[in-house]
């Protein structure tokens, strides 16, 4: 039985794509593991093996003076580091070239630099391309958040930053709702309520909630300007509402001097990691406590690995965006898998972090270990397991969504 894949796009395109998603993928985990590497090595902690790639092994590439391997490995879809102590009750887990022997700022220091070096990354490709000048990547409409970035912007900075070009507020009235039965039709233009402006689908929003008496809504349509009364009912009208977008600028870049460049680099480094962040925990607000049904569906579908990393790259070789672009959304994903791997969850660096701070507290009060070796182990394990499972969760998802589309 053959299945083919439901795509308009060339072979040629799907493979470069494919490509071009394994080889940034590869640097940005190639960077962050060079981060957990060069601290180890700083600080006397005994590197067994430099990993490109999830095994099985394919080649032993070069082998260094202090007995380090590096090697390639068959899965092109992460990198690992191997150092000595990394679990506590493995064998020689003391001895002074172990990871576990270090004091805790050298142990914070050598679990840390991995993400560190995510987040350095991204702002070494911010920087430069506000140097060279760079558009926005997208308007953030689907999931809102209260971090403004320049890069993805809500639709509220859009308009403010002359992104976008609005003219009034659109409606359009739910088949029979107190809002067509009043007299408003498909993409009016709502001018003002009650002699007030509306500038915006929130001050809409805010003004009707707040009314439970006769509202004159003025409205500009094909006819020209009218008056239309309306009564809210529960503080709503039943109409969708929304900008009425009459230009988006294509030439609208951010460009500054060398300086300027770095400071803003930073700057966006810092805000799309909090967005990221907040964006995260959105999702898994919705995912578990909906307000309503549809909010956990969206949530989930939303989720991506990197199947769907490769489709994206896939759909923008196709699209002839430029190499900035290219850029911009691998700085991103370096963004996304810091931010992931700071999450106190087993197996990650932060949940290896958080057991850290754990056993420095313990041990300032007792000479006992906070938890025994196993234990941990057993939960990194775990952790790592569950992960696993959710990674091909999402790889079944992303693989259905590109069949289906």
């Amino acid at each position: 039985m053959t299945f083919f894949l439901k795509t308009n796009n060339s072979f040629m395109t799907i493979l470069l794509g494919i490509l071009l998603a394994l080889l940034i993928f590869s640097v940005i985990v190639f960077f962050h593991e060079l981060g957990h590497f060069s601290m180890a090595k700083k600080f006397g902690v005994r590197v067994d093996e430099f990993g490109i790639g999830i095994p099985p092994r394919a080649k032993e590439v070069w082998k260094d003076k202090s007995g380090t391997i590096y090697t390639l490995n068959w899965l092109p879809i992460g990198g690992f580091v191997k150092m000595k102590g990394e679990e506590m009750n493995e064998s020689g887990a003391h001895d002074k070239d172990s990871l576990s022997s270090k004091n805790f700022w050298q142990q914070s220091a050598v679990i840390l630099a991995g993400v560190i070096m995510n987040f350095f990354f991204a702002f070494v490709v911010f920087s430069g391309l506000f140097m060279i000048g760079v558009e926005p990547l997208g308007i953030n409409t689907k999931f809102p958040t209260q971090t403004e970035t320049k890069l993805i912007p809500s639709f509220q900075e859009a308009v403010r930053i002359g992104l976008v070009k609005t003219d009034g507020i659109v409606l359009s009235p739910l088949t029979g709702s107190i809002a067509q039965q009043s007299g408003i039709l498909e993409n009016d233009i709502l001018v003002s309520i009650d002699g007030k402006d509306i500038m915006s689908p929130e001050d809409m929003i805010t003004t009707v909630k707040k009314s439970t008496t006769s509202m004159d809504f003025t409205l500009r349509g094909t006819g020209g300007i009218r008056t239309v009364s309306v009564i809210p009912k529960d503080g709503k009208i039943g109409s969708y509402v929304g900008y009425n977008i009459i230009h988006i600028r294509k030439d609208f870049r951010y460009k500054y001097g060398f300086f300027e460049s770095i400071k803003e680099g930073g700057i966006e480094t810092y805000k799309e990691s909090m967005m990221t962040l907040e964006l995260l925990g959105t999702l898994i607000k919705r995912i578990i406590t909906p307000r309503i049904p549809t909010e956990r569906t969206e949530a989930v579908e939303s989720l991506g690995g990197p199947i769907a990393i490769g489709n994206l790259f896939v759909n923008l070789l196709d699209a002839k965006v430029a190499f900035s672009v290219i850029l911009l959304i691998a700085a991103l994903i370096s963004i996304n898998l810091g931010v992931f791997n700071l999450l106190p969850f087993p197996a990650l660096d932060g949940g290896r972090f958080v057991f850290l701070i754990i056993h420095r507290i313990v041990g300032i009060f007792s000479k006992k270990k906070a938890l025994h070796g196993k234990i941990e182990q057993y939960i990194h394990i775990t952790g790592f397991s569950l992960l696993i499972i959710l990674s091909i969760f999402i790889a079944y998802q992303d693989i259905v969504k590109i069949l289906l589309k």
